[in-house]
């Protein structure tokens, strides 16, 4: 008769994994904890910067992004303008095509009398 031991055995690869539950984030704290700005002084032929004023900080942050933007719109609709395409949404809708269909499109498949006798729901044996 055989007993089962009531001691629970680790394997090395669940021991692994749990320290590196364990280790990982306490890693990625104490980085983030330790980390400190640079405690360098300027060095001595440098000048110290001036403070940028609100409308250069305006200009660079709000302003040029905008008129780039403007520009770059000009120069994808005013091609579109110059051949006389219409741009608003009230543009009369395009002719379906129906690719590989005959050239008549529907008119020339309601016409022919196969077409009713031919499959579909109303298909017959």
């Amino acid at each position: 008769m055989t007993t089962k031991s009531s001691s629970v055995t680790t394997s090395p690869v669940r021991a692994l994994r749990s320290s590196l539950r364990l280790s990982v984030p306490l890693t990625v704290i104490g980085s983030a904890l330790l980390a400190a700005p640079a405690m360098a002084d300027l060095p001595e032929a440098w000048e110290t910067p001036e403070s940028v004023g609100f409308m250069d900080f305006f200009l660079i942050v709000l302003v040029v992004p905008l008129v780039v933007a403007l520009v770059i719109t000009l120069l994808t609709v005013l091609p579109a303008l110059a051949r006389g395409e219409k741009l608003s949404g009230h543009v009369s809708p395009v002719a379906d095509d129906w690719f590989g269909g005959p050239r008549g499109g529907k008119a020339e498949v309601e016409a022919s009398g196969a077409a009713k006798d031919a499959g579909g729901a109303s298909g017959t044996w």
